[in-house]
């Protein structure tokens, strides 16, 4: 007997529209209405910036859906201001930007990595936590990556040895602003993706413009979550479209 289990990624570029003309989180809910997923991790999330409405963008989204949410921010202040979030758990509130899960299953504790950069660089993080189902674990990571290659690159393989020394049935889901034939050169051994398809750039329909895959669900470790189908989801909302893995776990 098998249980379902419903993952997705999706960059919300701060809850703009596909061309980043305006913000509109009700596009953003809408979307992830559709996604339907039982966890999703969220990339370029807004909290109390001018530019966005003020709003803590994890929170409202995960209220609007009956979701629990976790906020991880990368830059602290607001654009012109920024400064990089400090090292450790600590959140200090106020405005910032950077990554969230969304959950409607229980988590255990969500921990916060923070990623080897360049000192120039804008600060990454992962959020690493786990899925407990019947008495199956599952190790989930969250994140979004540097557009530098080189730096991106370093920083995949930082995060999946540090899951690797965690053992036991892995997934790690993001923007990795890698596309997917580097990933699957660089990525280490273990690890295979679970999804292919252009996920950048979100375009109207009929464009004919080609897409590139920077958004990824990747999987490591021997049994566990088995996937049974993948969806790319588009429309209005973000100049990303969404990724979902549906998973069969062994009950």
């Amino acid at each position: 007997m098998t249980a379902a289990l419903q993952v997705a990624t999706w960059n919300i570029f701060g809850g703009r529209t596909w061309d980043g003309a305006r913000v509109d989180l009700d596009l953003t809910v809408g979307t992830l209405r559709r996604l339907d997923a039982d966890l999703v991790a969220l990339q370029e999330v807004d909290r109390a910036q001018p530019r966005s409405g003020g709003v803590d963008q994890a929170r409202l989204l995960g209220e609007a859906l009956g979701m629990a949410w976790w906020f991880a921010p990368t830059l602290l202040g607001t654009p012109g201001g920024w400064r990089p979030a400090g090292p450790g758990p600590s959140d200090p509130g106020a405005a910032a930007y950077g990554i969230a899960l969304l959950s409607r299953l229980p988590l255990g504790e969500v921990e916060t990595v923070r990623l080897p950069r360049r000192h120039h660089e804008e600060p990454r993080v992962a959020q690493v936590t786990e899925v407990v189902m019947g008495s199956s674990r599952l190790i989930v990571t969250g994140t979004h990556l540097s557009f530098v290659p080189a730096s991106g690159v370093g920083q995949l393989r930082t995060l999946q040895r540090r899951l690797d020394a965690l053992g036991g049935r892995r997934l790690l889901l993001g923007d990795l602003n890698l596309c997917w034939p580097l990933v699957r050169v660089v990525a280490l051994p273990g690890w295979r993706s679970l999804v292919r398809g252009g996920t950048f750039r979100n375009l109207p329909p009929g464009s004919l413009r080609p897409r590139v895959q920077l958004d990824h669900v990747l999987a490591a470790g021997r049994g566990g979550p088995l996937p049974r189908h993948a969806r790319i989801v588009g429309g209005p909302a973000s100049d990303h479209l969404a990724v979902r893995v549906d998973l069969d776990w062994p009950a």
